[in-house]
Protein backbone atom coordinates (compact mmCIF):
# COMPACT_ATOMS: atom_id res chain seq x y z
CA UNK A 1 0.00 0.00 0.00
CA UNK A 2 1.31 3.45 -0.94
CA UNK A 3 2.34 5.42 2.19
CA UNK A 4 0.81 8.87 2.74
CA UNK A 5 1.96 11.86 4.76
CA UNK A 6 -0.36 14.68 5.85
CA UNK A 7 1.74 17.84 5.96
CA UNK A 8 -0.86 19.75 7.96
CA UNK A 9 -0.70 17.19 10.76
CA UNK A 10 3.08 17.09 10.51
CA UNK A 11 3.26 20.87 11.08
CA UNK A 12 0.63 20.88 13.84
CA UNK A 13 2.14 18.02 15.82
CA UNK A 14 5.78 19.12 15.79
CA UNK A 15 7.51 22.14 17.36
CA UNK A 16 8.80 24.85 15.08
CA UNK A 17 11.93 23.67 13.29
CA UNK A 18 14.71 25.56 11.55
CA UNK A 19 12.99 25.40 8.17
CA UNK A 20 9.79 26.90 9.57
CA UNK A 21 11.68 29.56 11.54
CA UNK A 22 13.57 30.51 8.37
CA UNK A 23 10.27 30.81 6.48
CA UNK A 24 8.78 33.03 9.18
CA UNK A 25 11.95 35.15 9.36
CA UNK A 26 11.94 35.72 5.60
CA UNK A 27 8.31 36.82 5.75
CA UNK A 28 9.17 39.12 8.66
CA UNK A 29 11.83 40.80 6.52
CA UNK A 30 9.11 41.83 4.08
CA UNK A 31 7.08 43.43 6.89
CA UNK A 32 10.28 45.13 8.08
CA UNK A 33 10.81 46.79 4.70
CA UNK A 34 7.14 47.82 4.59
CA UNK A 35 7.64 49.60 7.91
CA UNK A 36 10.78 51.31 6.66
CA UNK A 37 8.98 52.67 3.60
CA UNK A 38 5.98 53.98 5.55
CA UNK A 39 8.26 55.75 7.99
CA UNK A 40 10.50 57.08 5.20
CA UNK A 41 7.75 58.91 3.33
CA UNK A 42 6.59 60.46 6.61
CA UNK A 43 10.08 61.88 7.25
CA UNK A 44 10.80 62.87 3.64
CA UNK A 45 7.39 64.32 2.74
CA UNK A 46 8.03 67.81 4.21
CA UNK A 47 11.23 68.06 2.14
CA UNK A 48 9.45 66.77 -0.97
CA UNK A 49 6.54 69.20 -0.81
CA UNK A 50 8.93 72.06 -0.05
CA UNK A 51 10.92 71.19 -3.18
CA UNK A 52 7.74 71.01 -5.25
CA UNK A 53 6.35 74.21 -3.65
CA UNK A 54 3.17 72.54 -2.38
CA UNK A 55 1.07 73.61 0.64
CA UNK A 56 1.43 71.45 3.73
CA UNK A 57 -2.20 70.34 3.60
CA UNK A 58 -1.36 68.41 0.40
CA UNK A 59 0.85 66.09 2.45
CA UNK A 60 -2.28 64.05 3.14
CA UNK A 61 -2.66 63.26 -0.55
CA UNK A 62 1.02 62.34 -0.85
CA UNK A 63 0.68 59.97 2.10
CA UNK A 64 -2.55 58.46 0.82
CA UNK A 65 -1.34 57.75 -2.72
CA UNK A 66 0.78 54.78 -1.64
CA UNK A 67 -1.81 53.61 0.86
CA UNK A 68 -4.57 53.73 -1.76
CA UNK A 69 -2.37 51.53 -3.94
CA UNK A 70 -1.77 49.26 -0.93
CA UNK A 71 -5.51 48.94 -0.37
CA UNK A 72 -6.08 47.87 -3.98
CA UNK A 73 -3.05 45.59 -3.81
CA UNK A 74 -4.33 43.88 -0.65
CA UNK A 75 -7.79 43.31 -2.12
CA UNK A 76 -6.51 41.95 -5.44
CA UNK A 77 -3.33 40.11 -4.49
CA UNK A 78 -4.78 38.29 -1.50
CA UNK A 79 -7.27 36.56 -3.76
CA UNK A 80 -4.54 36.08 -6.40
CA UNK A 81 -2.37 34.37 -3.78
CA UNK A 82 -5.11 31.81 -3.12
CA UNK A 83 -5.52 31.26 -6.87
CA UNK A 84 -1.95 31.29 -8.20
CA UNK A 85 0.26 30.62 -5.18
CA UNK A 86 1.41 32.83 -2.31
CA UNK A 87 5.10 32.80 -3.23
CA UNK A 88 4.66 33.66 -6.90
CA UNK A 89 2.41 36.65 -6.18
CA UNK A 90 4.62 37.72 -3.29
CA UNK A 91 7.78 37.94 -5.42
CA UNK A 92 6.06 40.11 -8.02
CA UNK A 93 4.71 42.44 -5.33
CA UNK A 94 8.10 42.92 -3.67
CA UNK A 95 9.78 43.66 -6.99
CA UNK A 96 7.16 46.32 -7.76
CA UNK A 97 7.62 47.78 -4.30
CA UNK A 98 11.41 47.98 -4.65
CA UNK A 99 11.40 49.60 -8.07
CA UNK A 100 8.72 52.07 -6.99
CA UNK A 101 10.70 53.08 -3.91
CA UNK A 102 13.75 53.90 -6.04
CA UNK A 103 11.57 55.83 -8.48
CA UNK A 104 10.20 57.95 -5.60
CA UNK A 105 13.59 59.63 -5.30
CA UNK A 106 13.34 60.71 -8.96
CA UNK A 107 9.85 62.25 -8.89
CA UNK A 108 10.07 65.87 -10.09
CA UNK A 109 6.38 66.78 -10.36
CA UNK A 110 3.39 66.38 -8.09
CA UNK A 111 1.61 64.12 -10.60
CA UNK A 112 4.61 61.83 -11.04
CA UNK A 113 5.09 61.60 -7.28
CA UNK A 114 1.48 60.50 -6.76
CA UNK A 115 1.66 57.97 -9.60
CA UNK A 116 4.90 56.44 -8.34
CA UNK A 117 3.69 56.21 -4.75
CA UNK A 118 0.43 54.60 -5.92
CA UNK A 119 2.25 51.86 -7.85
CA UNK A 120 4.68 51.33 -4.96
CA UNK A 121 1.70 50.89 -2.67
CA UNK A 122 0.20 48.15 -4.85
CA UNK A 123 3.35 46.11 -4.28
CA UNK A 124 3.41 46.81 -0.56
CA UNK A 125 -0.26 46.07 0.02
CA UNK A 126 -0.29 42.98 -2.16
CA UNK A 127 2.63 41.42 -0.31
CA UNK A 128 1.04 41.53 3.16
CA UNK A 129 -1.80 38.96 2.81
CA UNK A 130 0.54 36.59 0.98
CA UNK A 131 3.37 36.57 3.52
CA UNK A 132 0.99 36.54 6.50
CA UNK A 133 -0.88 33.55 5.08
CA UNK A 134 2.29 31.72 4.03
CA UNK A 135 3.92 32.09 7.44
CA UNK A 136 0.75 30.98 9.23
CA UNK A 137 0.59 27.78 7.16
CA UNK A 138 4.06 26.78 8.36
CA UNK A 139 3.20 27.43 12.02
CA UNK A 140 1.45 24.88 14.28
CA UNK A 141 -2.25 25.69 14.66
CA UNK A 142 -1.88 26.49 18.36
CA UNK A 143 0.90 29.01 17.65
CA UNK A 144 -0.56 30.86 14.66
CA UNK A 145 -1.68 33.89 16.67
CA UNK A 146 1.78 34.31 18.20
CA UNK A 147 3.53 33.83 14.87
CA UNK A 148 1.29 36.31 13.06
CA UNK A 149 1.74 39.02 15.70
CA UNK A 150 5.50 38.51 15.92
CA UNK A 151 5.61 38.63 12.14
CA UNK A 152 3.66 41.89 11.96
CA UNK A 153 5.81 43.31 14.77
CA UNK A 154 8.55 43.50 12.15
CA UNK A 155 6.56 46.38 10.62
CA UNK A 156 7.18 48.81 13.52
CA UNK A 157 10.68 47.38 13.88
CA UNK A 158 11.29 48.55 10.33
CA UNK A 159 9.80 51.92 11.22
CA UNK A 160 12.01 52.21 14.30
CA UNK A 161 15.18 51.23 12.43
CA UNK A 162 14.19 53.50 9.57
CA UNK A 163 13.67 56.41 11.96
CA UNK A 164 17.21 56.27 13.27
CA UNK A 165 18.77 55.34 9.92
CA UNK A 166 16.89 58.02 7.98
CA UNK A 167 17.89 60.66 10.49
CA UNK A 168 21.50 59.84 9.62
CA UNK A 169 20.94 59.54 5.86
CA UNK A 170 19.08 62.85 5.57
CA UNK A 171 21.73 64.69 7.53
CA UNK A 172 24.59 63.24 5.46
CA UNK A 173 23.20 62.62 1.98
CA UNK A 174 19.79 64.31 1.67
CA UNK A 175 16.28 62.88 1.51
CA UNK A 176 16.78 61.15 -1.86
CA UNK A 177 19.17 58.67 -0.25
CA UNK A 178 16.54 57.06 1.96
CA UNK A 179 14.52 55.92 -1.07
CA UNK A 180 17.55 54.73 -3.02
CA UNK A 181 18.70 52.64 -0.06
CA UNK A 182 15.15 51.51 0.74
CA UNK A 183 14.53 50.40 -2.85
CA UNK A 184 17.65 48.31 -3.34
CA UNK A 185 16.96 46.18 -0.26
CA UNK A 186 13.65 44.62 -1.46
CA UNK A 187 15.11 43.91 -4.90
CA UNK A 188 17.93 41.97 -3.26
CA UNK A 189 15.38 40.25 -1.03
CA UNK A 190 13.46 39.00 -4.08
CA UNK A 191 16.51 36.95 -5.09
CA UNK A 192 16.83 35.52 -1.59
CA UNK A 193 13.13 34.65 -1.37
CA UNK A 194 13.14 33.00 -4.80
CA UNK A 195 15.85 30.62 -3.58
CA UNK A 196 14.79 29.94 0.01
CA UNK A 197 11.08 30.64 0.53
CA UNK A 198 8.74 27.63 0.12
CA UNK A 199 5.31 27.68 -1.45
CA UNK A 200 2.11 27.09 0.51
CA UNK A 201 1.54 23.36 1.12
CA UNK A 202 -2.22 23.87 0.72
CA UNK A 203 -1.69 25.42 -2.70
CA UNK A 204 0.81 22.75 -3.75
CA UNK A 205 -1.56 19.94 -2.73
CA UNK A 206 -4.45 21.54 -4.60
CA UNK A 207 -2.28 21.89 -7.70
CA UNK A 208 -1.17 18.23 -7.46
CA UNK A 209 2.53 19.13 -7.24
CA UNK A 210 3.76 16.03 -5.44
CA UNK A 211 7.47 16.63 -6.14
CA UNK A 212 7.33 20.10 -4.56
CA UNK A 213 5.42 18.67 -1.58
CA UNK A 214 8.12 16.02 -1.17
CA UNK A 215 10.75 18.77 -1.00
CA UNK A 216 8.73 20.62 1.63
CA UNK A 217 8.30 17.41 3.66
CA UNK A 218 12.02 16.69 3.53
CA UNK A 219 12.83 20.18 4.78
CA UNK A 220 10.25 19.88 7.56
CA UNK A 221 11.60 16.48 8.66
CA UNK A 222 15.24 17.35 8.11
CA UNK A 223 15.73 14.07 6.25
CA UNK A 224 14.75 12.31 3.04
CA UNK A 225 11.21 10.97 2.77
CA UNK A 226 10.24 7.41 1.89
CA UNK A 227 10.17 6.93 -1.91
CA UNK A 228 6.65 6.63 -3.31
CA UNK A 229 5.02 8.55 -0.47
CA UNK A 230 1.80 10.36 -1.39
CA UNK A 231 1.64 13.82 0.21
CA UNK A 232 -1.62 15.41 1.30
CA UNK A 233 -2.92 18.25 3.46
CA UNK A 234 -5.93 18.30 5.77
CA UNK A 235 -6.90 21.69 4.43
CA UNK A 236 -8.67 22.29 1.16
CA UNK A 237 -7.78 24.79 -1.52
CA UNK A 238 -10.96 26.55 -2.67
CA UNK A 239 -11.05 26.90 -6.48
CA UNK A 240 -13.20 30.05 -6.42
CA UNK A 241 -11.30 32.23 -3.93
CA UNK A 242 -13.29 35.40 -4.60
CA UNK A 243 -14.56 37.87 -2.02
CA UNK A 244 -18.05 36.39 -2.07
CA UNK A 245 -16.82 33.33 -0.13
CA UNK A 246 -16.13 35.68 2.80
CA UNK A 247 -19.86 36.32 3.05
CA UNK A 248 -21.06 32.72 2.73
CA UNK A 249 -21.50 29.83 5.19
CA UNK A 250 -21.84 32.07 8.24
CA UNK A 251 -18.76 34.21 7.56
CA UNK A 252 -20.52 37.51 6.76
CA UNK A 253 -21.00 38.67 10.36
CA UNK A 254 -17.37 38.21 11.40
CA UNK A 255 -16.06 39.58 8.08
CA UNK A 256 -18.06 42.79 8.49
CA UNK A 257 -17.44 43.25 12.22
CA UNK A 258 -13.69 42.68 11.88
CA UNK A 259 -13.48 45.29 9.13
CA UNK A 260 -14.13 48.24 11.45
CA UNK A 261 -11.24 47.57 13.87
CA UNK A 262 -8.93 47.29 10.88
CA UNK A 263 -10.15 50.60 9.45
CA UNK A 264 -9.89 52.45 12.75
CA UNK A 265 -6.70 50.99 14.25
CA UNK A 266 -4.70 51.15 11.03
CA UNK A 267 -6.01 54.66 10.34
CA UNK A 268 -4.91 55.89 13.78
CA UNK A 269 -1.46 54.34 13.34
CA UNK A 270 -1.12 56.00 9.94
CA UNK A 271 -1.77 59.46 11.37
CA UNK A 272 0.65 58.88 14.24
CA UNK A 273 3.43 57.83 11.83
CA UNK A 274 2.77 60.11 8.87
CA UNK A 275 1.47 63.35 10.34
CA UNK A 276 3.35 63.50 13.64
CA UNK A 277 6.65 64.78 12.15
CA UNK A 278 4.90 67.78 10.59
CA UNK A 279 2.71 68.45 13.64
CA UNK A 280 5.66 68.26 16.02
CA UNK A 281 7.44 70.91 13.99
CA UNK A 282 4.66 73.26 15.13
CA UNK A 283 5.88 72.61 18.68
CA UNK A 284 9.42 73.63 17.78
CA UNK A 285 10.91 70.13 17.41
CA UNK A 286 13.44 70.05 14.49
CA UNK A 287 12.79 67.63 11.57
CA UNK A 288 15.83 65.45 12.29
CA UNK A 289 14.63 64.94 15.88
CA UNK A 290 11.10 64.08 14.81
CA UNK A 291 12.63 61.04 13.13
CA UNK A 292 13.89 59.96 16.56
CA UNK A 293 10.42 60.48 18.08
CA UNK A 294 8.87 58.30 15.38
CA UNK A 295 11.56 55.73 16.10
CA UNK A 296 10.33 55.50 19.71
CA UNK A 297 6.76 55.16 18.45
CA UNK A 298 8.01 52.23 16.40
CA UNK A 299 9.59 50.73 19.52
CA UNK A 300 6.27 50.94 21.36
CA UNK A 301 4.38 49.45 18.44
CA UNK A 302 6.98 46.68 18.22
CA UNK A 303 6.30 45.73 21.85
CA UNK A 304 2.53 45.89 21.44
CA UNK A 305 2.36 44.05 18.14
CA UNK A 306 4.85 41.41 19.19
CA UNK A 307 2.95 40.49 22.37
CA UNK A 308 -0.61 40.53 20.99
CA UNK A 309 -0.74 37.00 19.63
CA UNK A 310 0.60 35.34 22.77
CA UNK A 311 -1.82 37.29 24.95
CA UNK A 312 -4.71 36.26 22.68
CA UNK A 313 -3.68 32.59 22.92
CA UNK A 314 -3.54 32.81 26.70
CA UNK A 315 -6.52 35.00 27.62
CA UNK A 316 -8.72 35.21 24.51
CA UNK A 317 -9.09 37.98 21.93
CA UNK A 318 -12.07 39.71 23.53
CA UNK A 319 -10.39 40.05 26.93
CA UNK A 320 -7.21 41.74 25.68
CA UNK A 321 -7.91 43.58 22.42
CA UNK A 322 -10.67 45.93 23.58
CA UNK A 323 -8.83 47.14 26.74
CA UNK A 324 -5.67 47.70 24.72
CA UNK A 325 -7.52 49.83 22.17
CA UNK A 326 -9.17 51.88 24.93
CA UNK A 327 -5.77 52.61 26.45
CA UNK A 328 -4.51 53.43 22.96
CA UNK A 329 -7.24 56.02 22.59
CA UNK A 330 -6.19 57.70 25.82
CA UNK A 331 -2.52 57.77 24.86
CA UNK A 332 -3.32 59.17 21.42
CA UNK A 333 -5.23 62.03 23.02
CA UNK A 334 -2.24 62.70 25.30
CA UNK A 335 -0.03 63.29 22.25
CA UNK A 336 -1.98 66.49 21.67
CA UNK A 337 -1.03 68.01 25.00
CA UNK A 338 2.12 66.15 26.02
CA UNK A 339 4.36 66.31 22.96
CA UNK A 340 6.14 69.55 23.85
CA UNK A 341 9.71 68.21 23.83
CA UNK A 342 11.61 65.32 22.30
CA UNK A 343 11.47 63.38 25.61
CA UNK A 344 7.75 63.86 26.28
CA UNK A 345 6.82 63.30 22.63
CA UNK A 346 8.85 60.09 22.56
CA UNK A 347 7.12 58.80 25.71
CA UNK A 348 3.52 59.42 24.68
CA UNK A 349 4.11 58.25 21.10
CA UNK A 350 5.72 55.06 22.41
CA UNK A 351 2.71 54.33 24.66
CA UNK A 352 0.28 55.01 21.84
CA UNK A 353 2.31 52.64 19.70
CA UNK A 354 2.13 49.90 22.34
CA UNK A 355 -1.64 49.90 22.73
CA UNK A 356 -2.90 50.82 19.25
CA UNK A 357 -0.27 48.53 17.74
CA UNK A 358 -1.46 45.73 20.04
CA UNK A 359 -4.99 46.21 18.73
CA UNK A 360 -3.94 46.26 15.07
CA UNK A 361 -1.71 43.19 15.34
CA UNK A 362 -4.33 41.37 17.39
CA UNK A 363 -6.84 42.03 14.64
CA UNK A 364 -4.54 40.32 12.14
CA UNK A 365 -4.15 37.31 14.44
CA UNK A 366 -7.92 37.15 14.86
CA UNK A 367 -8.43 37.23 11.08
CA UNK A 368 -5.89 34.44 10.55
CA UNK A 369 -7.71 32.28 13.09
CA UNK A 370 -11.13 33.11 11.64
CA UNK A 371 -10.66 31.97 8.02
CA UNK A 372 -9.87 28.45 6.77
CA UNK A 373 -6.61 28.03 4.78
CA UNK A 374 -8.27 27.70 1.37
CA UNK A 375 -9.54 31.29 1.59
CA UNK A 376 -7.17 32.65 4.24
CA UNK A 377 -5.20 34.93 1.91
CA UNK A 378 -8.49 36.22 0.48
CA UNK A 379 -9.84 36.89 3.99
CA UNK A 380 -6.65 38.54 5.19
CA UNK A 381 -6.46 40.49 1.95
CA UNK A 382 -9.97 41.83 2.55
CA UNK A 383 -9.22 42.86 6.12
CA UNK A 384 -5.81 44.32 5.26
CA UNK A 385 -7.52 46.19 2.44
CA UNK A 386 -9.97 47.62 4.96
CA UNK A 387 -7.04 48.57 7.16
CA UNK A 388 -5.41 50.31 4.22
CA UNK A 389 -8.71 52.08 3.56
CA UNK A 390 -8.39 53.52 7.05
CA UNK A 391 -4.83 54.54 6.24
CA UNK A 392 -6.06 56.28 3.09
CA UNK A 393 -8.87 58.20 4.76
CA UNK A 394 -7.20 59.16 8.04
CA UNK A 395 -4.29 61.23 6.63
CA UNK A 396 -6.61 63.03 4.19
CA UNK A 397 -9.12 63.83 6.94
CA UNK A 398 -6.26 65.02 9.14
CA UNK A 399 -5.11 67.33 6.36
CA UNK A 400 -8.66 68.64 6.03
CA UNK A 401 -8.82 69.36 9.76
CA UNK A 402 -5.58 71.32 9.62
CA UNK A 403 -6.72 73.22 6.53
CA UNK A 404 -9.89 74.16 8.45
CA UNK A 405 -7.79 75.70 11.21
CA UNK A 406 -7.88 72.87 13.78
CA UNK A 407 -4.70 72.99 15.87
CA UNK A 408 -2.33 70.09 16.56
CA UNK A 409 -3.74 69.23 20.01
CA UNK A 410 -7.34 69.16 18.78
CA UNK A 411 -6.31 67.00 15.82
CA UNK A 412 -4.97 64.27 18.11
CA UNK A 413 -8.20 64.40 20.17
CA UNK A 414 -10.15 63.61 17.01
CA UNK A 415 -7.75 60.82 16.03
CA UNK A 416 -8.22 59.25 19.49
CA UNK A 417 -11.86 58.52 18.61
CA UNK A 418 -10.75 55.84 16.14
CA UNK A 419 -9.35 53.34 18.70
CA UNK A 420 -12.52 53.83 20.78
CA UNK A 421 -14.68 52.74 17.86
CA UNK A 422 -12.31 49.84 17.14
CA UNK A 423 -12.68 48.59 20.73
CA UNK A 424 -16.48 48.51 20.43
CA UNK A 425 -16.42 46.44 17.25
CA UNK A 426 -13.81 44.05 18.66
CA UNK A 427 -16.21 43.30 21.51
CA UNK A 428 -18.99 42.57 19.00
CA UNK A 429 -16.75 40.53 16.68
CA UNK A 430 -15.30 38.28 19.37
CA UNK A 431 -18.62 37.22 20.88
CA UNK A 432 -19.01 33.54 20.20
CA UNK A 433 -15.97 33.30 17.91
CA UNK A 434 -13.91 30.46 19.35
CA UNK A 435 -12.84 28.51 16.27
CA UNK A 436 -12.12 29.09 12.54
CA UNK A 437 -15.15 29.84 10.43
CA UNK A 438 -16.58 26.89 8.58
CA UNK A 439 -15.22 25.74 5.24
CA UNK A 440 -16.58 23.02 2.96
CA UNK A 441 -15.79 19.40 3.87
CA UNK A 442 -12.10 18.63 3.42
CA UNK A 443 -10.98 16.02 0.95
CA UNK A 444 -8.39 13.59 2.28
CA UNK A 445 -6.14 14.03 -0.72
CA UNK A 446 -6.08 17.80 -0.51
CA UNK A 447 -7.07 18.06 -4.16
CA UNK A 448 -9.37 20.74 -5.52
CA UNK A 449 -13.06 19.75 -5.78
Amino acid sequence: MQPTLDLTRLIDERPLGRFQLLTIALCALIAFLDGMDTQSIGIAAPFIVAGLHLPRAMLGTVFSAAILGAMIGAFLMGSAGDRFGRKRVLLVCILVFGLGTIATSMANTYASLLAIRFVTGIGLGGAAPCFLTLASEYAPRQRRASVSSILWAAFPLGGMAGGFLNSYLIARYGWHSIFLFGGVLPIVLVLVLAALLPESPTFLAGAGRQHALAQVAARLLGSAVTPGTQFTTSEERVPDASFRVLFQDGRARTTLLLSMPFVMAFGALAVLVLWTPSLLRDNGIPPAQTAIVIGFHGLGALIGMGSAGRMIERFGAGRVLAPALLLGAGCTALVGIGATSVASASLVLALAGVFVGFGASGGIALAIMSYPPGIRATGIGWQMGMGRLGQVLAPVLTGALLAAGVNSAQTFYVVAIAPLIAALFVILATRGVARPLASPPVAATGRVH
